[in-house]
């Protein structure tokens, strides 16, 4: 190295550890960011307290590995989960399926919080949202005096809309499980909250497909993903009103299996769960599935392979039905293992 390269590279050196304190956020110019490092993150937070500590913790904080940050908030006023984006420019997306009783009833609502400054592939970034998004856990206002429930779901991001959405994935997903428990909130000093959040990011088991505008959509309908252990998962997004939008594994065990489930909108559990079992491996084509995704909703996907069996979530938005301006058409689907 000439004694001139040497002095650039000392010099880049500061620089580059400048922008990880900074925490700029990364780039969508085609890299292929998910090749570049394999990372498997899980992580765990919980918010405990009662009415008689002294100085109790309400909230807690836990990173996104590539996207941001998600706030856990159980305070006797407040009861959210939050995410927070490091680019608010690109499309960030938290979807939850939280299941809870309400009026006697076990009841699931399919929730979607979206960070974007452009909206659509015509916005001009004005219609956007600010940095953070939340979704309460409580029903009423105020806060009822007990709850329980459960949620699990997917955070990812891609471009924004008025980008190319960029094909597979290019920043990890990341699953996660949510429990909560509070009572007493009718009565201070016997106040009682609990929250348990736990986060899951594993590039080498997650998959997903995103275009924007039927132009990209010719040339980017499918993805195939290797997951180790299990096969190839394989995704198509078609656009048109009769569009295939499917997801599938390949794999070489002839006893592999799937069950899945869908969930959408909101309302009792067996009005808006549907689950299927047993769906075997086709002979001749090698594949478990393809079975249809929603055009706006959620899966949780079981795949058998060897032996092993693992549990996916699956978030998909779609819209492809648009003749008129086919460049707002997009498709926004992502996966990842659930912890």
């Amino acid at each position: 190295m000439t004694p001139r390269a040497t002095r650039l590279a000392a010099l880049a050196v500061p620089v580059l550890l400048a922008l990880a304190v900074l925490g700029v956020g990364p780039t969508y110019a085609g890299a292929d960011r998910a090749g570049e490092r394999r990372l498997q993150v899980s992580d765990k937070v919980r918010v405990v307290w009662h009415g008689e500590q002294p100085r109790p913790k309400y909230q807690k904080v836990v990173d996104v590995p590539g996207i941001g940050q998600t706030e856990l908030i159980c305070r006797p006023n407040n009861t959210i989960l939050r995410i927070r984006a490091n680019d608010r420019r690109a499309e960030t997306q938290m979807w939850m399926a939280k299941f809870e009783t309400k009026n006697g009833r076990s009841v699931v609502a399919v929730k979607t919080l979206r960070i974007y400054t452009f909206d659509t592939a015509a916005d001009d970034g004005t219609g956007g949202t600010g940095w953070q998004a939340h979704e309460g856990l409580n029903q009423w206002n105020p806060i009822e005096d007990f709850s329980t429930g459960s949620a699990y779901g997917v955070i990812s991001q891609r471009p924004g809309r008025h980008n190319r959405g960029g094909g597979p994935l290019a920043l990890p997903a990341t699953s996660f499980k949510l429990n909560w428990w509070w009572e007493r909130f009718a009565y201070p000093g016997s106040q009682y909250c609990k929250m348990t959040l736990k986060l899951h990011t594993d590039t080498e088991r997650q998959f997903g497909l995103s275009w924007h505008g039927d132009d990209e959509a010719a040339n980017t309908s499918t993805s195939s993903t290797p997951i180790p252990g299990f096969g190839t998962a394989q995704l198509r997004c078609e656009t048109g009103r009769n569009g295939t939008r499917s997801v599938a594994l390949a794999t070489d065990d002839p006893n592999a299996f799937m069950d899945y489930e869908y969930i959408t909108e909101e309302g009792a559990v067996t009005d808006h769960v549907v689950h299927y079992k047993n769906l075997g491996r086709d002979p001749f084509t090698g594949l478990v599935g393809p079975v249809p995704v929603p055009t706006n909703g959620m899966m949780r996907i079981w795949w058998s392979v060897d032996g092993v069996k693992k549990a996916w979530v699956l978030s998909s938005y779609v819209k492809g039905n648009s003749a008129a301006r086919p460049e707002l058409n997009y498709c926004e689907i992502a996966a990842a293992p659930l912890p």
